[in-house]
């Protein structure tokens, strides 16, 4: 039965590969970056689940395990993903420009800063449907496997 070092080890492989995968055609620094928050999201939402259920016994498993919930969350999110990761960069580049224009150091690394983040986050939201699928997964060859719905 995987327990919580095994959810996180394989929710860092998998949200870091998903965001690897969505950050295709982005400069190998920006990839990087996005693979780095994939790997930190994967780790917290292939916890999730265990966070909103406890096992604190063998039936623990609900609405956050449930399969259906998660196919019903998780198709529309992957389909909109490609356009939140592009808005997210966008404002990402407009942050990196800023920094570079900017006279101030405080201003040039604030911006910095932000860009930071900004690519973070799109790697995050790719990292997140791949630590969340991992631990349902995992969970799935289980003997109580998962429950449709709850």
């Amino acid at each position: 039965m995987p327990n919580k070092r095994t959810h996180k080890v394989v929710g860092a492989v998998a949200g870091g590969s998903f965001a690897l995968v969505w950050s295709a055609g982005q400069p190998a620094v920006h990839r990087t970056v996005e693979t780095a928050g994939g790997v930190l999201a994967g780790v917290g939402l292939g916890m999730l689940p265990d966070v909103l259920e406890p096992a604190i016994h063998p039936g623990h498993r609900s609405v956050a395990h449930g399969a259906a919930p998660a196919v019903t969350l998780g198709v529309p999110a992957s389909r909109h993903l490609d356009s939140w990761q592009v808005s997210l960069r966008a404002g990402a580049d407009r942050q990196g420009a800023l920094a570079m224009q900017s006279q101030s150091t405080l201003a040039r690394l604030w911006h910095a800063f932000l860009e930071l983040l900004l690519r973070l986050a799109a790697g995050a939201l790719a990292g997140a449907l791949g630590g969340y699928g991992s631990h349902l997964v995992l969970d799935a060859f289980t003997p109580r496997s998962l429950p449709l719905i709850a």
